[in-house]
């Protein structure tokens, strides 16, 4: 003899799963932000440089809205030589956007 189908139990209100964020660390603090609150650096051929939207390549992220993330000092560890180039144009990166 076989056992009754039970139908499958299914509750009224599921709750959904919160969203994933993916989270990065800046190279110059070190601090984990999740990874809209940072600038994306991408190495090119010619340095580094501050990553337009989807731009491949290898990256780094640099807190947005840190100043002190920006200090050529910082990012030495990052792009040796090149790090006070970089520092300015995150400093003009930043005076773009916030201006908007």
């Amino acid at each position: 003899m076989t056992a009754p189908v039970s139908p499958i139990p299914t509750a009224p209100t599921q709750q959904k799963r919160a969203r994933h964020v993916p989270e990065r660390s800046c190279v110059a603090c070190r601090r984990k932000r999740p990874q809209g609150q940072f600038v994306r650096l991408v190495r090119t051929d010619s340095g580094w440089v501050i990553a337009q939207k989807g731009q491949q390549g290898r990256g780094a992220y640099v807190c947005a809205d840190t100043p002190g993330c920006w200090v050529a000092k910082r990012l030495g560890r990052l792009c040796g030589a090149q790090a006070a180039h970089l520092s300015s144009s995150l400093q003009a990166h930043h005076e773009r956007t916030s201006s908007n």
